[in-house]
Order: C-alpha cells, then structure tokens, then sequence
C-alpha cells in the first residue's frame, strides 16, 4: 500500500525510469527544488483521466492512485498508469496531495463531497477539476476544509483514450484557479504539452459556449449540410465524403489566414444574385431549413465586413436580405 500524504513529485526536469513501486520519491523542476513535493491522485478513470496520469506519469509525476466508480474504467487505466488502483475515491484521496477530479460534469461535486466526507482531504491538498463548464463551487467541500482549488480544462475532443494521449500535447487548457495554485495549474498545463489561458470563474459559461459553438455546433451545421444533399437524393454517407475536403481546406486556410482571412463564397464577394437563389431553393424544397441557412449567412456578414472584401453598404444589404428571407 502506498505512504499517506507528506512526499512525492509534482514536476522534474529530466523524468526518472518508469517504475511499478510506491516509493516516495523527491524531484527537481528546473533548478529549484520544491519545498513541498507533490503526489497525485486521478479520481475518473475515463479518457481524459486515463491520458492525463499517463502523460504525467511519463515526465515523472508520481501518481500514487487512480479511483473510478467501474472496475472496467480501472482495468483500462491499467494499461496507461501504473500505480494504486480502487473503487474507493477517498482511500485514493487520502493518499495524495493533489487530486485531479476527471469524472463526468455530474459527478464532480458529489465525488468532492463523498471524498469530503470520508476523511480524503486536508487543509494542504489542492484539488483540480476538468470541466469547461462548471465553476470553483463545485469544489466547496473540499475548500471547507482548507484545500485550495482550480480547474484544468483541456480545450480538445476525445474519442478514445489513445486519442487523449496523442491530442493532449499541443491543445489549448483554460485554467481556473485560485492564486495559490494558479502556478502548479501552469506547470501541470505544460507537463501535460499544453498551453495555459486563464479564465475568470464567473467567464466560465462563455468559455465553455465557445467551446461548445466550436466543436459540437460545427458538428450540427456539417450535419445541416450533409441534410440540404440528402434532401437532392444523395445519401448521408457520399454527402460526407463530398464535404470532408471542402471542411478540411477551409480549416487549413483558417489555420493560416484567420478565421476573417479564410472566408469565400458569394457572401465574402457581395455577390447578392447567388444568395437571392439559395432562399428560392430553399423556399421551395427544404422551406423547414431556411431559418437556419439565413441565421447563418447574418452573421456571415459580419465576418465579410470584418475581412473588408465588402462595403458597410453592401453588408447591410444583404443581411437585409437575409432578415427578411428573401422577401423583397
């Protein structure tokens, strides 16, 4: 069984040799040693919790114990972390002095509290979520006890755990944390191959709309798109084929251009005759999908302007056009 809380790592320059043991263990990051060494425990032994003790197991942290619910989410991290593994968050708890909650939103504040309540937290712990959307508050029971807190949010979607451990490096983390801990949230950010923003508590919603709007609502509008082909016959899966292309040079030229720079079509020229027609089109046999379509070239617009390929005059031209869902 592994030591109780007292030593450990939180960070080195040059990672030691992986190892099965629990041996306490003190660490460099940089020149300085740290005064107060950290170990960590993973409670949510899901994708992102799995890649994340694996990636920080590998520069060296010493992650002294993975928790999740499912002895099947236990079994997988196996193959990513060495290290104690339970079903018992706060035996996982008390054996760190960082504790990383990676379970899913709805879990967090319940696995905090139980944790709470069980013994798993002292006044020198500090505890991170993962969650884009959720606030500090979710983490009161353990501030109750005297644990500071922050959240670690990766900016990134994950569809397995190997996909995780390859996307983590290079993605964006928002970080949330309170002033004592904001510098281990950045050094675990950049253990993790990562860059750190910081983002105000009460911004936490906006945040994680963005995020939203980025990732899953350009799912939604792929899938608008992929409805307007199926409403012409063409089945979902060529209409994909047709589009992924087109999706992956436009990302490309964003990438390099700037979201303004990457734009084209009839909008980005001021070309009022094309989008006259799309309405007609849709007027006549998708009408159910017009509102939508019209939404979306409003604030195409906008982003036209904002490359200056069309006038303030021609903008509101066609965003009337637009409003009015080319009623003239």
């Amino acid at each position: 069984h592994p030591a109780r809380k007292g030593v450990g790592i939180y960070g080195i320059a040059h990672a030691p040799q992986r190892t099965t043991s629990h041996e306490n263990r003190v660490f460099f990051k940089g020149d300085e040693l740290k005064k107060t060494p950290k170990r960590l425990a993973i409670i949510g032994a899901g994708k992102v919790g799995t890649a994340i003790g694996h990636i920080l197991q590998k520069k060296g942290f010493n992650i002294v114990a993975v928790a999740s619910r499912t002895q099947e989410s236990l079994d997988c991290a196996r193959d990513f972390i060495f290290g104690f593994k339970t079903r018992d968050v706060a035996e996982a708890a008390k054996l760190a002095d960082v504790i990383i909650l990676t379970t899913n939103d709805d879990q967090v504040e319940p696995a905090c509290r139980k944790i709470a309540q069980n013994g798993g937290f002292d006044a020198q712990d500090v505890v991170f979520h993962v969650s884009g959307a959720l606030s500090l508050n979710v983490l009161d029971s353990a501030k109750a006890i005297g644990a500071k807190v922050g959240s670690i949010h990766p900016l990134q979607s994950f569809a397995t755990v190997g996909g995780a451990v390859s996307q983590l490096p290079g993605s964006v983390f928002g970080v949330t944390a309170e002033k004592e801990v904001l510098t281990l949230a950045r050094d675990i950010v950049e253990a993790l191959g990562g860059t750190a923003i910081v983002v105000k508590d009460e911004d936490k919603p906006l945040y994680h709309a963005a995020a939203c709007v980025a990732s899953n609502y350009f799912v939604g509008l792929i899938h608008f798109a992929q409805s307007i082909y199926e409403s012409l016959g063409v089945s979902k899966e060529v209409a994909l084929k047709a589009l992924l292309p087109l999706i992956k040079g436009t990302l490309a030229n964003m990438e390099s251009q700037g979201t303004a720079g990457a734009l084209t079509g009839p909008i980005a020229r001021g070309d009022v005759e094309p989008v006259k027609r799309h309405l007609e089109a849709f007027g006549s046999k998708i009408p159910e999908k017009k509102k939508l379509y019209c939404e979306l070239g409003k604030h195409t617009t906008l982003v036209a302007l904002e490359k200056g390929t069309i006038s303030k005059d021609k903008q509101k031209e066609l965003y009337q056009l637009l409003q009015g869902g080319g009623l003239e």
